[in-house]
């Protein structure tokens, strides 16, 4: 039996089994509190269920077609609750982590999640910007509220010795392979509040 009171879902947890969290995977070997295979239409949560959702290092390996992506991305934004967060962590495009697994089938950049904002697909369309409206076309609507890399441990070694600076670094992660290493990111679930029952 699952508490209701907990609000945070960590989805897809493999072994990084948090307190204080609904635990959820899809391998049993995990010893999840909910075996839970995300690619699924039904998920056992009703709506507004959580006020935060971690995903790391998962949502890059699902939802191959697009049309399975866009469900997962429908169910995330039921699950939480308006102004709920979901925090997801994925390999840098451009680091070898990304590339070496075989099991990644997309690839995220902050611009695929700003795709998923519905005011930021309303400016678009108002300045006939040449974006998909990802929002409008998977029915979610989410700001991205923060995009952060992190570096792959020769640059963090390279600046902590004085051999680089942070702004040579973040000028090379602009066009180099391999400097960053992951991405999170945080997005806010714009929805409307739900009166009480």
């Amino acid at each position: 039996m699952i508490d209701p009171a907990i609000r945070k879902l960590n989805l897809g947890c493999g072994f990084d089994i948090r307190p204080d969290f609904v635990n959820a995977d899809s391998f049993p070997e995990c010893n999840p509190d909910l075996l839970l295979d995300v690619e699924q239409p039904d998920w056992p949560f009703e709506d507004d269920r959580f006020d935060y959702v971690l995903m790391k290092h998962v949502l890059e390996h699902v939802g191959k077609d697009f049309d399975v992506f866009a469900r997962i991305m429908r169910n995330l934004h039921r699950i939480l609750s308006p102004g709920g967060i979901l925090e997801i962590h994925v390999p840098h495009y451009r680091h070898e982590t990304y590339w070496s697994d075989p099991t990644h089938v997309r690839a995220f950049t902050p611009l695929t999640f700003r795709m998923m904002s519905k005011r930021q697909n309303d400016e678009w369309i108002a300045a006939r910007a040449n974006y998909t409206m990802l929002a409008y076309l998977m029915d979610v609507d989410f700001e991205l509220k923060q995009a952060v890399q992190s570096y792959d441990q020769a640059y963090i070694v390279a600046m902590n010795e004085g051999r680089m600076t942070k702004e040579e670094v973040r000028r090379r992660a602009e066009t180099d392979w391999g400097v960053v290493r992951e991405l999170q990111f945080q997005l806010q679930a714009v929805k409307p509040v739900r009166p009480a029952a």
